[in-house]
């Protein structure tokens, strides 16, 4: 695949903190009480906002549970002899500090994935609308459009197969580290895709014997209005559970010593 078709390849939008208003900042407010920045899962479903109510209850209730933090920490674990860790220090730091978050988030999409599709036990939880509250991140992370790296986030796109650009490597990019980063990586992405599929589906399996709140299902989405979403969401969602595996691989071997 030729240089221009990596820097044309298909991204998805995402709402930035800044950006947002009504449902979207509500729920942006609830998940900045406990990160300190809003994960890029939910910068996507923000373009539906009373999907997103509902997928950040059925999240925010299901982090709650020990047995669905511990399941996330397990696929972490899982991805940590995927790849060779860089050799950058600066570069490990950074990664490393997204190990936990990526196993967390890709648990939480397949876990959402499962509850739209009717494929969860528990019963159907009716959701809690968000109070109002600042939208005041922690930390800031560039939006996709904020540094110059088209060329860089073209590849990681067309290498990894994926319409987005996580969080992961917008901090990187933030700090002049992408391309040091991904000098380091993209050879690596063949080897690690194997260990990658199978942590996707390790996912799976294990999302759906989780006890989830079940709030983002069927029958929410019709109570809500937004039936006719759900092919756009499972997209996103779908997107999101094939692509999480797929940087965890790169990124698990970077994870700091406990």
């Amino acid at each position: 695949m030729g240089s221009d078709l990596r820097k044309s390849f298909a991204t998805y939008p995402m709402v930035e903190e800044a950006e947002a208003m009504g449902r979207v900042a509500a729920v942006y407010s609830q998940i900045l009480r406990s990160m300190p920045f809003v994960p890029s899962i939910f910068k996507s479903l923000a373009v539906c906002p009373a999907y997103l109510v509902l997928a950040w209850d059925q999240a925010s209730h299901g982090l709650a549970e020990e047995e669905i933090t511990e399941a996330a920490a397990g696929l972490s674990r899982a991805a940590a002899d995927l790849a060779d860790p860089p050799d950058d220090g600066e570069v490990r730091e950074v990664l490393g500090e997204f190990v936990g978050p990526l196993g967390r988030m890709l648990l939480l999409s397949a876990g959402l994935l499962h509850a739209g599709q009717g494929d969860l036990d528990g019963a159907p939880a009716s959701p809690e609308p968000p109070p109002a509250g600042p939208v005041e991140p922690q930390r800031h992370v560039a939006s996709q459009w904020e540094v110059e790296a088209w060329a860089t986030y073209g590849d990681i796109r067309a290498l990894l197969e994926t319409p987005m650009i996580n969080s992961i490597w917008r901090v990187l990019a933030q700090k002049g580290l992408l391309d040091r980063a991904w000098s380091q990586l993209r050879p690596q992405v063949s080897a690690s895709r194997p260990g990658a599929d199978r942590l996707q589906q390790l996912a799976l399996d294990r999302a759906r014997s989780l006890p989830w709140p079940v709030v983002a299902g069927p029958s929410a989405f019709e109570a809500a209005g937004i039936a006719d979403a759900v092919p756009a969401v499972s997209s996103i969602l779908d997107a999101y559970v094939k692509t999480l595996p797929r940087v965890l691989a790169l990124a698990g071997s970077s994870a700091p010593s406990s």
